[in-house]
């Protein structure tokens, strides 16, 4: 028959049995504490790029986790995973290259690029084989960043994982706050703002522009008649009149 081992549920009421048998003055023998299980997957913190919570605009952040994963045993399966940042309950998720334009920018802040990413691992659908890689853990999702949170401020995150047997393991890492893309978005939105008020300032100012039917159409003769001294056209209108008189 294979070796079955101890449940914690187990492992309580036979410790509550044995608390009953001394109550009652029955000698027991000594309890051996049993074996624990090894931990099937380990994640250990790195410090080969920068571990790093980046503020992002629309209430959005970014975590980035340099790490080392240890596989075991295998045939772990990875079921949920999740990262939690300590200002709210609401869980980050891992993030994949295209569901962001701001992805990008936050692998540019980075030692290496690209980066060797351990979200494939974390997001297989097939069971992991013994194994041992590092690389970094990106996950993102939409949080409220203290003010008070400053850059360079230390954060703790947690990386939540449960595997096939519904066991939830939980690893902790600390990172730093980076606002510095944030910054840099705030500027460019600044930027535009200025261009586009001074766009429409400098039309407001600028002299009125003459339509097609503005000016009065003139003749060719008109254009090229020379114009009459002052009071010709007044003497001469005179001396007609004084002629007609004669008559």
């Amino acid at each position: 028959m294979p070796i079955r081992r101890v449940t914690k549920t187990e492992e309580q009421e036979y410790r509550t049995r044995l608390s009953r048998l001394e109550q009652l003055g029955i000698a027991i023998g000594p309890a051996d504490d049993p074996s624990p299980e090894p931990d099937r997957l380990t994640f250990e913190q790195t410090w080969d790029e920068f571990p790093g919570i980046y503020e992002l605009p629309l209430h959005e952040v970014a975590v980035v986790v340099p790490a080392k994963m240890t596989v075991l045993s295998s045939g772990i399966l990875i079921t949920d995973v999740a990262m939690m940042t300590p200002w709210e309950d609401w869980p980050l998720d891992l993030w994949d290259r295209e569901e962001s334009s701001n992805y990008k920018d936050v692998i540019g802040r980075l030692y290496y690029s690209p980066p060797k990413l351990l979200n494939p691992y974390l997001k297989r659908e097939r069971p992991l084989d013994v194994r041992q890689v590092e690389g970094v853990i990106i996950a993102h999702g939409y949080v409220s960043v203290p003010p008070e949170c400053h850059d360079e401020t230390p954060v703790k995150v947690e990386l939540l994982v449960r595997d096939e047997r519904r066991n939830e393991l939980c690893f902790d890492f600390e990172v730093r706050m980076d606002r510095s893309l944030m910054h840099k978005w705030e500027r460019r939105q600044r930027e535009q703002f200025e261009h586009a008020h001074w766009t429409k300032r400098t039309r407001l100012y600028e002299p009125k522009r003459e339509q097609p039917g503005d000016r009065k159409s003139v003749s060719p003769e008109e254009a090229i008649k020379p114009p009459h001294a002052s009071g010709e056209h007044d003497v001469t209108d005179d001396a007609r009149t004084l002629e007609t008189g004669d008559r």
